[in-house]
């Protein structure tokens, strides 16, 4: 399934053109808790100081974002590694720039007639929702083998994270749907579901700490550095800035998702926030590194990357790296 899944990614990405100059840039993100660095940089005026008028795009799939790179309609976005890797597998000329957020956002909602699940093995052979392809269904399938298990001892079904509280509310539809907030705390709100295996025990379990890439197009970064690293320079301040405001970065977020027509209780955002490190600043660190290399050769192993890419090439740290120091 994951073969096949990575195989139609960027199927519709038929020619890749020059980067096109924006006088307004897009930045674009999956929906959910990764946007805050977004929102704090656009909120708190960083990308303004940086001298940049710039759009927070929130997108149904990392995908979406980097065929919106290719068409040029954005020019930053943040996505998984394994989408990241499977792009660049595909020839599109990305390049990561650092860490736009770390932490690993997706967890086990179970039906609550399940009983007795404390780890993915009780799970073996419940009919569970994933959406196949994202880079939470990577870390899922990382985690099984790492376990001694595979994806046929689960009865697996590819769903939208978007549509897991609608399908949870069909009784019977699934034992169990992994996916991230906020539609798994809506599913848990409403009663259709229970909390069985958090964000933090996952990463945990995986030995991750899941960072979610900011990528620009390689002649874009080329065409216009300059740009790039104000860019950068405001993520950088805004990791700094809600390291030392949690309380406002917070109200951020959930003043964005309430505008959206979503509201939820402050706690429990809270705990999306902050239950595990997800703002500890833009530069790579050895986590990363091994985390883009862990991932290239499972990805590689199980035929979704032709080869094992060489890592220095498609990324460059110096940007965030010089961010980071400008802004301890």
């Amino acid at each position: 399934m994951l073969r096949t899944a990575f195989a139609g990614l960027f199927s519709v990405l038929t020619a890749i053109g020059a980067a096109q100059a924006a006088d307004t840039i897009t930045v674009g993100m999956a929906s959910g808790v990764n946007q805050v660095t977004a929102l704090v940089a656009s909120e708190k005026g960083f990308f303004k100081d940086e001298g940049l008028d710039v759009v927070v795009k929130p997108v149904e799939r990392g995908n979406l974002a980097v065929e919106a790179l290719v068409a040029g309609s954005m020019q930053f976005a943040e996505v998984a590694d394994a989408t990241f890797l499977a792009a660049v597998d595909k020839g599109i000329p990305l390049v990561a720039l650092g860490a736009a957020s770390r932490g690993f956002t997706g967890k086990i909602v179970a039906s609550p007639s399940l009983g007795g699940v404390k780890s993915l093995t009780d799970l073996k052979g419940k009919r569970i929702g994933i959406q196949v392809g994202t880079g939470v269904h990577n870390v899922f399938l990382r985690l099984i083998s790492k376990e001694g298990m595979k994806e046929s001892d689960f009865r697996i079904s590819n769903v939208r994270v978007t549509d897991m509280p609608t399908a949870m509310a069909s009784s019977g539809t699934f034992d169990a749907v992994l996916g991230w907030d906020p539609m798994m705390q809506r599913i848990v709100q409403a009663g259709y579901g229970k909390e069985v295996i958090s964000a933090a025990e996952i990463q945990k379990m995986a030995g991750i700490t899941y960072p979610l890439l900011l990528v620009a197009k390689r002649d874009y970064i080329q065409d216009d550095p300059q740009t790039v690293q104000h860019f950068v320079n405001a993520y950088s301040r805004a990791h700094q800035w809600i390291r030392q405001n949690p309380d406002g970065a917070l109200d951020i977020y959930l003043d964005a998702i309430t505008r959206m027509g979503a509201p939820m209780d402050k706690e429990i955002v809270r705990t999306m926030m902050f239950e595990v490190d997800k703002f500890g600043g833009v530069r790579f660190i050895d986590s990363d590194w091994s985390e883009l290399s862990g991932s290239a050769e499972f990805l590689t192993k199980n035929g979704v990357l032709s080869k094992v890419p060489d890592l220095k090439s498609i990324t460059d740290p110096s940007y965030a790296a010089a961010a980071d120091a400008a802004f301890k």
